[in-house]
C-alpha cells in the first residue's frame, strides 16, 4: 500500500463564511439575545427532507485485479490545517520546521509529522511551544537488529496554537521545531497530521473580501417526547432540552466540521450520543465517532459538553491512525505483518482491526454512553437529531 504523504499540502474546498472566532455567536441561542432572533419554540418546525434528511456517502468504485485484490485509491477530500517553512541550520542534514496553523476548526492542540519514506530523523533538537518526542515503532529488526525503528515520526503535544483571523491571512499560532535527519530533505516533504484541536463555535472566515453565503434559516427538529422516562433514562422534558440544546449548533463551525469530516473520512459517524449531564444548567456531553473508509485516513471524534449558550459549551476533537502503510496488524495491535496484502479498505484489514475500531471509540466516549442518554444522528446540513430510545 502507498503512503499518503503531504496531507498539509492538500485541500478540502469548505463552505465560506465571514463570521469571526468569538462573533455572531448570539444569533445561534436558543433564547431571544435582544436583536429580534426567535426563542427555540417560535422556531419554524425542520423538515425531514432534503438537507434535513440523515446525512449519506457516496463512495467511489473500488477497481480490483487478479484474485479480486482492491486497487489504492486516494481520499476524495483532505482538509488543509496547516502550512510549514523549512530552512536549514548549521551542521549536516539540521532543520528548522516552522508550522502554522491555518485551520478553520479552532485551536490546534496536538500535531504529528513524518518525515518521507526513507528519511531517518537522527535527533530532536527542541521545539518552541508544547511538548515534542520522536517516536516510531520498533521490534521489526528482530534480536539481530533490536535498534531498527520504522515509521518514525515527530509528535508535539500540549500545544495552544491560536485560530487564524482568516484561513486567507495564515495569523494562526505557530510552533518550531528543529532537528536532525540522516539525509536531506525539501519544504513540504513528509506527511502532517492533526492530531488534536479546541474547535471554536464560530466559523472562521475563508476570505476577506468575500461576503458570507446564507447558511440558511434555523429550524426547530421535534424530538420524540410523549410518555414520561424513555428506556435510556430520559424524561420527556429532558428530550425536549437536549433537542434544543442540539439545534443551537445550527450554522455554527460544528455543524461545518460535522459535514466536513463525514466527507473526509468517507463514513457518517459510527456513533452518535448524547447524555445528560446536568438538569441545572441544562448540559449534555455529545460524543460523535468516525471510523475512516479509507486505512490511510484517521479515525476522527468529536467531545462537546453542550449547554443553551455556545459562548460557554466546549468542542474537542481528536484523531488517530488505523493502521500504519504496509499491511495487516499483528496480534500486539501496534506492528504490521508485512507480508500480509495491503489494501486501501480498512475493512479488509481483519477482525482484530475492528475490534481495535471498537475499543478506540469506547475509550474516547468516557461515561457518554451510560443513562441517561439517547443516540443521535447527524443531518446533510450538519444539524443533529435527537433519535428516540427503543
Amino acid at each position: 500500500m502507498v503512503p499518503r504523504r503531504g496531507h498539509a499540502k492538500l485541500a478540502i474546498v469548505l463552505v465560506a463564511c465571514a463570521l469571526t472566532v468569538g462573533g455572531a455567536i448570539a444569533g445561534l441561542l436558543i433564547t431571544d439575545d435582544g436583536h429580534g432572533n426567535p426563542s427555540h419554540e417560535r422556531l419554524a418546525v425542520a423538515p425531514t427532507t432534503g438537507s434535513w434528511a440523515p446525512i449519506s456517502v457516496a463512495r467511489p468504485k473500488v477497481p480490483v485485479i487478479a484474485g479480486g485484490i482492491p486497487v489504492d485509491i486516494d481520499p476524495m477530500s483532505i482538509p488543509t490545517y496547516f502550512s510549514t517553512t523549512l530552512f536549514s541550520l548549521p551542521g549536516a542534514h539540521h532543520y528548522r520546521m516552522t508550522i502554522y496553523n491555518v485551520s478553520n476548526l479552532g485551536a490546534v492542540n496536538s500535531l504529528q509529522w513524518f518525515p518521507p519514506t526513507g528519511v531517518h530523523i537522527v535527533k530532536l533538537l527542541g521545539s518552541s511551544e508544547g511538548r515534542c518526542t520522536v517516536g516510531g515503532l520498533n521490534g521489526f529488526g528482530g534480536n539481530q537488529f533490536p535498534g531498527v525503528v520504522l515509521n518514525q515520526n515527530i509528535l508535539c503535544g500540549g500545544l495552544d496554537l491560536k485560530p487564524p483571523s482568516c484561513t486567507c491571512l495564515g495569523d494562526g499560532g505557530a510552533v518550531t521545531v528543529s532537528f536532525v535527519t540522516d539525509k536531506t530533505i525539501v519544504a513540504g516533504e513528509g506527511d502532517l497530521r492533526l492530531r488534536a484541536a479546541t474547535v471554536v463555535p464560530g466559523r472562521i472566515p475563508v476570505s476577506q473580501s468575500s461576503p458570507a453565503p446564507s447558511t440558511g434559516p434555523l429550524r426547530r427538529i421535534v424530538p420524540d417526547a410523549s410518555g414520561g422516562v424513555d428506556s435510556g433514562g430520559l424524561a420527556a422534558e429532558q428530550r425536549l432540552a437536549a433537542q434544543s440544546a442540539l439545534d443551537a449548533l445550527q450554522s455554527s463551525n460544528i455543524s461545518l466540521q460535522l459535514v466536513t469530516i463525514t466527507r473526509w473520512v468517507q463514513s457518517v459517524p459510527a456513533t452518535c450520543r448524547v447524555r445528560l449531564a446536568s438538569d441545572e444548567p441544562s448540559t449534555f456531553e455529545v460524543y460523535l465517532f468516525w471510523i475512516p473508509w479509507l486505512a490511510a485516513e484517521p479515525y476522527v471524534w468529536l467531545d462537546m459538553n453542550v449547554t443553551d449558550d455556545l459562548r460557554t459549551s466546549t468542542f474537542h476533537l481528536g484523531t488517530a491512525q488505523p493502521v500504519l502503510p504496509g499491511g495487516r496488524l499483528k496480534p500486539n495491535g501496534r506492528t504490521v505483518n508485512r507480508r500480509s496484502v495491503g489494501t486501501t479498505l480498512l475493512s479488509l484489514y481483519g477482525p482484530r482491526q475492528a475490534k481495535k475500531s471498537r475499543a478506540i471509540l469506547r475509550a474516547h466516549g468516557g461515561d457518554v454512553f451510560a443513562k441517561p442518554g439517547a443516540m443521535c444522528q447527524v443531518l446533510e446540513n450538519g444539524s443533529l437529531r435527537l433519535l428516540p430510545n427503543r
